[in-house]
């Protein structure tokens, strides 16, 4: 009597989930960076992704529920390189255009995924939005130290996020390293002169931060 057959490993049944989410998001963010959230559709999504369209809706509600995954997912990704660049400076103002910079050099050289980030910014206006974590700490740290003077924390997350959303999109327009280091220069000087930094510490801090991050090679992170 020959042994029954084996059933599928579970595994191997979670490992093709996990791999169908991700070819859905790649294929969200690749799209959304090129052609804008609005004139995305699911159906090419799930074309570009190999997959069926029934299978899109497994994982996601509609169109906009990967558009803010994506969006997110891409944010967090950078953010782990905000954290490296970060973790050796103590100065709150240097902490927070550090983090600035990272996004910055993140449009120069990884297009769709600031693509998508600068896409989806509004998701992040509320200082209490799923991602802003990171930004409201540094926030804090510099008001509580004396660092930063001028305007109320949530009037600082809208000012940072547009700031560094129009950043990105501008920078991946320039398609230019040097010009991309130029703008992240003067838009973080911008910043740290309206959170209350005087303005020529503010541009002494946003140039020896900028070419630091600008110089930095994630790939021995």
């Amino acid at each position: 009597m020959k042994p029954a057959a084996k059933r599928p490993h579970g595994k191997r049944s979670d490992r093709r989930l996990v791999r169908n989410r991700k070819a859905l998001l790649a294929a969200a963010e690749l799209l959304i960076a090129r052609k804008g959230v609005d004139r995305v559709t699911v159906d090419e999504i799930t074309a570009t992704a190999d997959l069926a369209k029934g299978t899109f809706y497994n994982y996601f509600k509609d169109k906009e529920s990967i558009a803010r995954e994506a969006a997110l997912l891409a944010r967090h990704e950078v953010e782990a390189k905000v954290r490296i660049a970060q973790a050796a400076v103590d100065d709150p103002a240097e902490r927070f255009v550090t983090g600035m910079s990272v996004f910055l050099r993140t449009a120069a050289e990884e297009p769709n995924r600031a693509g998508v980030i600068a896409q989806m910014y509004g998701q992040w206006l509320h200082p209490k939005a799923r991602g802003n974590v990171a930004l409201g700490r540094d926030l804090e740290n510099g008001y509580r130290c004396g660092r930063f003077s001028s305007s109320a924390p949530p009037a600082a997350v809208v000012l940072t996020v547009g700031v560094v959303q129009a950043g990105m999109t501008r920078v991946i327009a320039l398609a230019d390293w040097r010009a991309a280091q130029s703008l992240a220069v003067e838009l973080c000087s911008f910043v740290l002169s309206a959170l209350g930094v005087r303005w020529n510490e503010a541009q002494t801090i946003s140039a020896r931060t900028v070419a630091r991050v600008f110089a930095a090679d994630w790939r021995t992170k």
